[in-house]
This record gives structure tokens, C-alpha cells and sequence, in this order.
């Protein structure tokens, strides 16, 4: 067995959430090609109530206390969301909230969502470049709002994080993004892959990169990252894990790299609960079945935390226990959530097969 397969087995507790991301809702007034949540520019009166979301808190509770991600769509649209956050505060949790509208982010917004307990925020960000962020986001201007708006979250003594999604168009030029990112003052950097759900199932060469690229990328920004000025965390490619194992380096995460399902549960807008966001998955709907009964009695969920369970290389593969592939796109390509993630190479599993 390699060395930190044993010291990262991915045995957390099952019974315990350390993630709860929220999608508070689903309006959003911009139109990214790779939207996770193909997000439209109206509020859904099914949007799940104030009183839901408490109710759905404090189940999580019961599990927790939790990182919340307030989520959505653009969460600051929900004129409650201070009310949900001070509650969160109240029940033990840390809710930070994941926006992407510069111009909602107004001081006296700000100080609201400061009295409510909110500390931190993330915006996603695709570009050093003003033209090519605001011609991916469709909108013109939101470059220079979110600068705008990161300013007023450094004068508020609030912190944020860069979001940046790994795309055709920017896989080059991380290096440059990073130097960036540090310069505005970021806590954190987190680079994403494109799962083919939402928008992205259809958005072609304009978000999907080949396996053997994301290849190339994670592998440079784990020869790196070590020692760049910002902390940098991979999502959705848990094979990140498994380059890093294989240098002799930490993983990088505590219990298994891919989360989902496994410490980490996804709530949607109208309270459908997804092993994350990237799943077309439903496994419960907390307006019939409480997130705590969700969590830990699904079949699926259990199945996925269950690294013996998985089918093809990832069966095979010496490092499932530190990465596991994403489960989310091997269920969009394949069909199957317990099947091969197709974006890894699959070296160490097809070397465990001779």
C-alpha cells in the first residue's frame, strides 16, 4: 500500500456533515456557459421558505456543526439571507456565501450580512483579462464590479476567495491568473474542472477540456503550489490526490478527495438533496424527509463512501481511498455514479490491473 493511502483511508465519519452547500436560488443575472445550475433570471416562488431553511439548518445541526455555503444562482437576491445566516451562527454552523454580482454587494449590504455573521465570500472568476471574464459571464462590466466589490469586502475586514473554473481559454495562462489573484488580495484560490451538467453538457470547446490537459494542469499546480503566496484547492479532480501521492507529497485533503455525498450534501433550491451540485442525481427532498434521515440512510450516499463499491478502474485503482474520481461525472458520462471517472488517466489503476 502507498504510504499515504494509509495515512488519508477516507474513513470519516459517516454520520457526520462537514459541508452543506445551499442553493438558495436559482435566478442569477448572469448567463455562464458552464452554470452548474442553468440558472434563469426570476426568482421560482417554489423556492424553499425561510422557515424551511432553518428547519433544514438545524437538521444539519444534528450532524454538524458545518461549513455552509450559501449558494445559488446569486444568493444575495434572497432578502433573507441575513435572517438564515444569523440562525446558521446561532446553531453552531460558519456560513460564507458564494456570489458572483459585484454591484449586490453594496456597503450597507455588507454590514447587514456582517451583523449576520457572515465572515467570508467567493466569487468566481475566469480571467485576469476584463474582456474575456466579462465576454464568458455574457455581461458586460461584472469584471470591474467584482473588483469594485472586493475592495468593499477588504474595508469591511470580511475576506474572499478567487473561484476560477479551468477552461480552454485560461489553462495556459494560470500562472498569470494566480500572480493576479494574489494581488487583489484573495485568502484562498480555488480552481474548478467542468463536470458536464447544467449548461455545460452543451457547451462544447468553449468549456470542455481534454483529459490529457487537465493532466498537464493538475500536475503543474502540484509541482508548484507548495510554494505560491495563496492556499490553491482542487475541485472536482479528485485525481489531484493521486499526482501528489505519487510525489511523495500530502494529498492535500482530509478523508477522501472527492467529498461528495461522503461529508459534504448538496441542497437545491427547492430542497432536493444531490450528492453535490454536479449531480444529476436526486436522492431525497427535505420537504419530505429531514436532511439528517437524508444523509445518513441513503442508499446512494452510503454506496459512494464505500471505496470497495466502486466499479471499473476506480474499483481497481490503489488510491481510491484518497481520491475516488468524481463521482458526478462518471454518473453524466457513464450513467453509473459508482463508475470510472473518464478524465483521469487511470495509471495507477491500470497498473494494479497487469
Amino acid at each position: 500500500m502507498h504510504p499515504h493511502a494509509a495515512r488519508h483511508p477516507g474513513n470519516i465519519d459517516q454520520n457526520c456533515l462537514r459541508v452543506l452547500a445551499w442553493e438558495t436560488t436559482r435566478a442569477c443575472p448572469l448567463a455562464c456557459p458552464h452554470c452548474r445550475a442553468a440558472a434563469v433570471d426570476f426568482r421560482d416562488p417554489d423556492e424553499l421558505t425561510t422557515e424551511e431553511a432553518v428547519a433544514m439548518l438545524k437538521s444539519a445541526a444534528e450532524m454538524g456543526p458545518a461549513l455552509v455555503i450559501l449558494s445559488g444562482g446569486e444568493p444575495l437576491l434572497r432578502e433573507d439571507l441575513e435572517e438564515i445566516a444569523a440562525k446558521a451562527v446561532e446553531m453552531g454552523h460558519r456560513p460564507v456565501v458564494s456570489c458572483n454580482d459585484g454591484r449586490l454587494l453594496t456597503d450597507a449590504r455588507l454590514e447587514s450580512l456582517a451583523k449576520a455573521g457572515i465572515k467570508h465570500f467567493s466569487f468566481s472568476m475566469h480571467s485576469s483579462s476584463e474582456a474575456d471574464h466579462d465576454a464568458f459571464v455574457r455581461i458586460p462590466g461584472t469584471y470591474q464590479e467584482a473588483l469594485r466589490a472586493f475592495s468593499r469586502i477588504k474595508a469591511h475586514g470580511m475576506s474572499f476567495q478567487i473561484n476560477t473554473t479551468v477552461l480552454p481559454t485560461n489553462s495556459s495562462r494560470l500562472e498569470e491568473i494566480k500572480d493576479w489573484v494574489v494581488a487583489l488580495g484573495a485568502a484562498a484560490w480555488h480552481l474548478f474542472f467542468i463536470v458536464p451538467t447544467g449548461r455545460a453538457a452543451d457547451g462544447g470547446s468553449e468549456v470542455e477540456l481534454p483529459p490529457h490537459e487537465i493532466e498537464r494542469v493538475l500536475q503543474y499546480v502540484a509541482e508548484n503550489s507548495d510554494t505560491w503566496q495563496i492556499p490553491v484547492k482542487v475541485t472536482c479532480a479528485p485525481q489531484y490526490a493521486q499526482i501528489r501521492a505519487e510525489m511523495g507529497r500530502e494529498p492535500g485533503s482530509r478523508g477522501r478527495s472527492c467529498m461528495a455525498g461522503n461529508g459534504f450534501v448538496f441542497v437545491s433550491w427547492c430542497g432536493e438533496v444531490k450528492p453535490c451540485g454536479y449531480f444529476d442525481m436526486v436522492v431525497g427532498n427535505i420537504r419530505k424527509t429531514s436532511l439528517k434521515e437524508i444523509y445518513q440512510g441513503s442508499v446512494e450516499l452510503k454506496n459512494m463512501r464505500t471505496p470497495e463499491k466502486l466499479e471499473g478502474v476506480c474499483g481497481l485503482c490503489r488510491f481510491n481511498r484518497i481520491c475516488g474520481g468524481c463521482r458526478a461525472r462518471a454518473h453524466a458520462v457513464h450513467g453509473s455514479y459508482m463508475a470510472t471517472d473518464p478524465n483521469c488517466k487511470f495509471s495507477a489503476g491500470q497498473r494494479d490491473k497487469t
